[in-house]
C-alpha cells in the first residue's frame, strides 16, 4: 500500500488482513441473521418442549429489546475499548449463551439466555459496518456494505430453512448450535487480524447515559409491545410510557453534561445525518407489514395454502442475496448515485404495498411474489447506501456511535411499526376478527399505512436528502 493511499483508509491493513477482516465482518453478519432466523424458527418447538407456549410473546421481546437497548451502547463501547474487543468478548459471550440454550431445557433460564445472546449481538451488531468503513477507502464502503447486506440474505434464508429440516429429523440441538459457527469464525478472524484501534487516553464509561438510556427503551419498548395485547389504558402499559419519558428527559440531560456522552447530542445538529436516520426509520417501517401480515393476507384472504404463505418471501430473498454485489459497484462509481439509491429504497417499497393494499378473496396471490420481490430491489438499493451516506456525514470520531445509533433507529423502526401496525389492524377487526371481510380491511389498512409511511420516505429524499448530497458533491 502506498503511502499515498494510506490516508484514504482509516485503519490500513496489509491486503492479506484487510480480506480477512472483511471476511471476518461477513461472518458475523451472517451469524446475526442466523440467530434471529433460526429462533424465530425454533421458539414455538423450543417452549413447546417445556409446556410454556403462553411464554412465546415475552420470548420474542426478551430478543429485541437485548439488541435495542445495547446496539448505541455498543457503538460507544467500541470507541472506547477498541473495534476488536467489542467484536471479540460480546461475540463470545453470544457464542456462549447460544450453545447453552441448546442444551437448557427450563423456562427462566432460557429466557436469561436469550436476553443475554439480544444483548450481546447488540454489542456488535454495528462493529461489522463500522470496521468495513475503517478499513477501506470511502469509494470502495459501497461495495463492502453489499457484501455484508448479501450476507444477511444467506444467513437468515438459509438458517431457517436448514433450522427448520433439522428440526424435524429430530436434530434440534444441532439448529440452536448452527449460528455459532459462523460468529466463532468471524471471531477468530478479526480478532487475529484487526489492530484494536480505540480512543487514545483514559477510557471513560458514561454510566449514567447507560442507566437513562435503558430504563428509556425498557419503559416505551415494553409498552409498545404489551400496549396492542392488554389495552392501551392498561395500568402497567401507562406506568411504562411515563417511565420511559421520564428516563428519556433524564437521558438528554445527562448526555448534556456528561464529559463523554454515551449518544453525543451534537450528531443531532447534523442535518444530513438526521434526514438520513429518518429516511432510514422510514424505509425499514415497512418490513413488520411484510412479514406479519402479507402470511395473513394470503392465507385467510385469498386461501393460500401454509405453503405458499412460506414460500412468498423466496423472490425477494434471492434478489437481496445477488442485488447489494451489483448496487454496490454502480453506487461506487459516482458519489451523487447515492441519493438516487436512497429514493428507490423508498419508492420501491411504497409501491408494492400500495399493491397489496388491494387484498381481496379473487386477488391473485401472484401480486404478492411480485410485490415482495420489488422490496427485495428496494433493499439492495437501501442497504448499500444507507450507512456509507450517514458515514460520509460524520466526522472520524464520529463513525462508531454514529453508525450504531443508525442500526438502532433501524431496528426501533421494527418495534415501532408492529405497535403501530397492530393498532391499525385490531380497529378493524376488532369487532369479529375471524370474518374475512374484516380481516381483508385490516390487512388492507395495514398495507396502506406502511406504503404511505415509506412514500414519506421517498418525498423527504427527494426534497431534503437529495439536495443537502447534491450541494455537497458539487462541493
Amino acid at each position: 500500500m502506498s503511502n499515498q493511499e494510506m490516508p484514504m483508509v482509516a485503519i490500513p491493513l496489509p491486503k492479506g488482513k484487510k480480506n480477512a477482516v472483511q471476511w471476518g465482518c461477513v461472518c458475523m453478519m451472517l451469524s446475526v441473521a442466523m440467530y434471529g432466523l433460526v429462533f424465530a424458527t425454533l421458539t414455538a418447538p423450543i417452549l413447546g418442549e417445556i409446556n410454556a407456549m403462553e411464554y412465546v410473546s415475552l420470548f420474542s421481546i426478551f430478543a429485541a429489546l437485548g439488541v435495542s437497548i445495547m446496539t448505541p451502547i455498543g457503538g460507544k463501547l467500541g470507541d472506547l475499548i477498541g473495534r476488536r474487543n467489542i467484536v471479540v468478548v460480546p461475540g463470545i459471550i453470544c457464542a456462549v449463551a447460544g450453545i447453552a440454550i441448546a442444551f437448557v431445557r427450563s423456562l427462566w433460564p432460557l429466557m436469561a439466555l436469550r436476553l443475554i445472546v439480544s444483548l450481546a449481538q447488540g454489542a456488535f451488531t454495528a462493529a461489522p459496518y463500522i470496521i468495513v468503513g475503517l478499513i477501506n477507502e470511502k469509494k470502495d464502503t459501497p461495495k463492502a456494505f453489499g457484501l455484508l447486506a448479501a450476507s444477511i440474505a444467506v444467513g437468515g434464508f438459509g438458517g431457517s430453512i436448514i433450522a427448520g429440516i433439522l428440526t424435524d429429523m429430530g436434530l434440534m440441538t444441532f439448529a440452536i448450535l448452527m449460528p455459532a459457527i459462523p460468529l466463532l469464525i468471524g471471531v477468530f478472524l478479526i480478532g487475529t487480524n484487526l489492530p484494536n484501534v480505540k480512543k487514545d487516553g483514559k477510557v471513560v464509561i458514561d454510566v449514567a447515559g447507560i442507566v437513562a438510556l435503558v430504563v428509556t427503551l425498557c419503559g416505551i419498548l415494553l409498552a409498545l409491545n404489551f400496549g396492542s395485547t392488554v389495552g392501551w389504558t392498561n395500568p402497567g402499559v401507562i406506568a411504562g410510557f411515563v417511565v420511559g419519558i421520564i428516563g428519556l428527559v433524564a437521558l438528554v440531560k445527562v448526555e448534556e453534561k456528561a464529559a463523554d456522552p454515551l449518544i453525543p447530542l451534537k450528531l443531532f445538529a447534523n442535518k444530513k445525518y438526521v434526514a438520513i436516520m429518518c429516511v432510514g426509520f422510514l424505509g425499514y417501517f415497512y418490513q413488520n407489514a411484510m412479514n406479519v401480515y402479507a402470511p395473513i393476507g394470503a392465507m385467510q384472504v385469498m386461501g393460500a395454502t401454509t405453503a405458499a404463505a412460506g414460500a412468498l418471501q423466496m423472490p425477494r430473498t434471492i434478489i437481496t442475496m445477488i442485488l447489494p454485489a451489483i448496487t454496490g459497484a454502480w453506487v461506487a462509481k459516482k458519489a451523487n448515485r447515492r441519493w438516487v439509491a436512497f429514493a428507490m429504497g423508498t419508492l420501491l417499497v411504497a409501491i408494492p404495498m400500495i399493491m397489496m393494499g388491494f387484498t381481496a378473496p379473487a386477488y391473485p396471490i401472484l401480486i404478492y411474489f411480485v410485490a415482495l420481490a420489488i422490496t427485495g430491489v428496494a433493499d439492495g438499493f437501501r442497504s448499500v447506501s444507507m450507512m456509507p451516506g450517514a458515514q460520509a456525514t460524520l466526522e472520524p470520531q464520529d463513525i462508531g456511535i454514529g453508525t450504531a445509533l443508525i442500526n438502532f433507529v433501524n431496528s426501533l423502526a421494527g418495534t415501532v411499526a408492529a405497535a403501530v401496525l397492530g393498532v391499525v389492524y385490531n380497529m378493524n377487526t376488532v369487532a369479529d376478527p375471524t370474518n374475512v371481510a374484516n380481516i381483508q380491511a385490516g390487512v388492507n389498512a395495514v398495507f396502506w399505512v406502511a406504503g404511505i409511511v415509506s412514500l414519506a420516505g421517498f418525498l423527504l429524499v427527494i426534497f431534503v436528502v437529495r439536495p443537502q448530497m447534491t450541494v455537497k458533491e458539487e462541493a
